[in-house]
């Protein structure tokens, strides 16, 4: 129970952080994907099928918030936090480092995803420019945020 109040706390926030806050203080068109980095983030620490369900929650609710391709965005969001958990699994440990670099390359997946699924439905060629002027931003950022985040929740990993 107070993991689920937790969770929803944390969902909340995220939520807040994307369309309330950080609008104002970043320039035009240059927005961390906050609700992308819960998701990546929950697919690292619980890899496997809480993960995809997860991303696709937060996938649908991101699409629904922006108005089309909540499919897209539920489909992205799934497998990049199965991609991630797997990329922990396999090759990396839980050190902030590793943490940071999952999310890194897991917001180029998700974004490369989610532009190639907009471009065979739309059948253009329109969302890699997207692609290839945010999603180097975005992976930086969420990078950055990550190493925060897993510093601040596990700090003796930084420090040994």
């Amino acid at each position: 129970m107070k993991r689920t109040f937790l969770l929803g706390v944390y969902f909340l926030l995220a939520i807040m952080l994307q369309k309330m806050v950080m609008p104002k203080w970043l320039p035009i068109g240059f927005i961390p994907d906050f609700l992308l980095l819960a998701v990546l983030l929950f697919g690292f620490w619980k890899s496997g099928a809480s993960g995809f369900w997860f991303g696709l929650l937060l996938g649908l609710f991101q699409g629904w918030i922006h108005g089309v391709g909540w499919w897209a965005f539920a489909l992205s969001r799934g497998l990049a936090a199965v991609f991630v958990g797997w990329m922990r699994i396999r090759w990396l440990w839980t050190s902030p480092l590793a943490v940071s670099f999952c999310t890194a390359v897991g917001t180029v997946f998700a974004e490369t995803l989610l532009a190639i699924l907009f471009a065979i439905s739309e059948r253009s060629l329109s969302p890699f420019s997207l692609l290839f002027t945010i999603a180097a931003f975005e992976a930086s950022v969420n990078s950055l945020f990550a190493f925060l985040i897993s510093w601040l929740k596990q700090p003796r990993e930084v420090l040994a």
